[in-house]
């Protein structure tokens, strides 16, 4: 996914809509601007608007790194943080005791120990050419300045020494905002260069409770100048979230430091989309708030369809009944598990003669799999325990799917899936997945595609303990086609504004360097799902890959390729 970034912009004209409007406006922004009995005027700002710089997680997933939901840094210990304790996430704060050097991992890769899926760096890397600057809040319980957080990262994508890079910051107690230039030290073999697989953040090398706000990985190209702002009035010069002077206390994140009294600059790439007011305190009491400064959100892309899940499935197309588990009958025999399917779920643990080879085989009803046809694999499944890759007890935390020929007494094993507790929805595209990497061991004339299959059997995990686990339901579907010449793409702005306007083009690959194909609709964006029509008649037969492109009202642009192609 790419982002182009306009000329930060200057103050824009109010749109007077009513009187009404304007009067209740003045009301609120009196309030928010003018403290009970405040100490000075309010400080002036150069403009108040900007768009917000280029941000790796937001442009990926169109999910930034604020902690607002799970996906952000879950609760693993072991894979996404390490040497850790206490964790928890509360109002978008993610929240921690650390050992000496303990450490978060917000991005990594199995390398050829794991196939990749969601958001695995094999399948998201960061480019490093582009990403060159990372921003966080975070608040520390050291009680002085501490030398020894770090920054770490990976071509590899697993924390190996060979395959390691990283850069040291200063540790601040309390809440403090960070912007680190990306640069390696001489301690680590590995530039920040090419495309990185695994990025992790030491809060500090000494133990601490340590809280995040957020986290932005950004390109400083991208970035607006920084908010000049002038203050008349003495003291420190500070910014707030909410214009509320009373909430401003050291448990709280939304405010900070700018300067001294009479002017700072305030570097908006740091910090993410939302408003922010500025004030002056000498410690008589706050001043009048600055008018709202805007950091604008950029469009937030995704396309919903075509995508890497496909379309129609093999169970309910072929079977003729869907592995949703509605009905004992989805699941033809187990291994070395004992299952029960009920109220739409597989329940099961895994059992004797041996723990760790467990299975469950989806009923075929003596169907053949086409894999040329049927080749992107997605399912829903739910593991108790703890996260451990150990072949001890409480360890095995890996899936595999086998898979056997038709007509010959040849099986394949795929490589680990590694999965976590609690739910996971899984997608391989197990065509596109080299035979290589695709199953363990590797041999001659292992693959998926130009197969004709008629056993297809999912194993949870190889716990050598007791694990329980649910199967939810599993699709094998095949890409998704087009019905009577016609395909409806589907995808929304998750930061949608209105006046924005979208563009759809249909590629014959997804290779942006080569030109992204034709246009076949540019109109106005609307909030919520949008829908545009493609057809054959007008891009050809054959698979198609889908680019949207939307700009909003300012000039930012936010663009990407579907997750999967449609077959015209």
């Amino acid at each position: 996914m790419h982002e182009s970034h306009p000329s930060p912009r200057t103050t824009h004209p109010l749109t007077v809509l009513s009187v009404l409007s304007v009067v209740f406006a003045m009301v609120l922004s009196l309030v928010a601007v003018a403290p009970a009995n405040a100490a000075g005027s309010a400080p002036t700002i150069s403009v108040t608007e900007v768009d917000e710089a280029v941000d790796f997680a937001t442009t990926e997933w169109a999910d930034p790194w604020d902690f607002s939901g799970a996906k952000d840094l879950p609760n693993y210990e072991g894979h996404s943080h390490f040497r850790m304790s206490d964790v928890s996430r509360k109002k978008g704060v993610w929240k921690a005791t650390t050992q000496d050097s303990g450490y978060i991992r917000l991005i990594q890769s199995w390398d050829v120990g794991g196939i990749p899926w969601g958001r695995d760096g094999a399948l998201h890397p960061i480019d490093a050419s582009k990403y060159q600057r990372v921003s966080f809040r975070m608040k520390t319980s050291l009680d002085s300045p501490k030398t020894g957080g770090r920054i770490l990262w990976q071509d590899c994508g697993q924390l190996r020494p060979e395959c390691s890079g990283g850069t040291k910051f200063v540790t601040q107690p309390g809440w403090h905002t960070y912007d680190v230039l990306i640069e390696k030290d001489a301690a680590y073999p590995v530039d920040w260069t090419g495309m990185v697989r695994g990025f992790a953040m030491m809060p500090s090398r000494l133990g601490t409770t340590v809280e995040l706000d957020w986290i932005r990985l950004y390109d400083p190209s991208t970035a607006p100048a920084p908010l000049a702002i002038e203050a008349t009035s003495a003291g420190q010069l500070y910014w707030d979230k909410d214009a509320n002077p009373a909430n401003n206390t050291a448990d709280n994140p939304n405010w900070g430091p700018v300067g001294d009294g009479g002017g700072a600059n305030f570097d908006a790439a740091s910090y993410p989309p939302g408003k922010y007011y500025f004030y002056t305190d000498d410690g008589s009491g706050p001043s009048a708030y600055s008018e709202p400064f805007r950091i604008d959100a950029r469009p937030r892309l995704v396309v919903l369809n075509p995508d890497i899940t496909g379309g129609a499935d093999f169970a309910k197309s072929v079977r003729k009944d869907a592995w949703d588990f509605n009905q004992p009958g989805d699941v033809g025999w187990t291994r070395n598990a004992k299952v029960t399917v009920s109220d739409g779920l597989a329940r099961g643990v895994n059992a004797t003669p041996d723990l760790t080879d467990s299975g469950v085989h989806l009923d075929m009803s003596g169907k053949l799999i086409n894999t040329s046809r049927y080749h992107r694999l997605t399912m829903k499944v739910f593991f108790s325990g703890k996260f451990d890759l150990s072949a001890n007890p409480g360890g095995g935390m890996n899936a595999r799917v086998i898979w056997h020929l038709n007509g010959q007494s040849r099986s394949f094993d795929s490589d680990d899936i590694v999965v976590t507790p609690g739910w996971n929805i899984i997608t391989l595209d197990l065509a596109d997945i080299p035979p290589s990497e695709l199953v363990e061991p590797y041999v001659p004339g292992a693959k998926w595609k130009g197969l004709s299959v008629d056993m297809l059997r999912i194993d949870p995990h190889e716990d050598a303990g007791k694990r329980a686990f649910k199967i939810d339901w599993v699709k094998l579907s095949r890409d998704d086609k087009s019905r009577r010449g016609k395909f409806a793409v589907t995808f929304k702005d998750k930061a949608y504004e209105p006046g924005s306007t979208v563009e759809v083009y249909v590629d014959n690959d997804k290779n942006q360097a080569n030109g992204i194909g034709n246009l076949a609709a540019s109109q106005a964006l609307v909030k919520g799902k949008n829908s545009v029509d493609i057809f054959r008649a007008d891009h050809g037969k054959g698979t198609k890959w889908v680019f949207v492109r939307i700009t909003d009202p300012s000039g930012s642009v936010t663009e990407s390729y579907s997750t999967g192609p449609v077959k015209l």
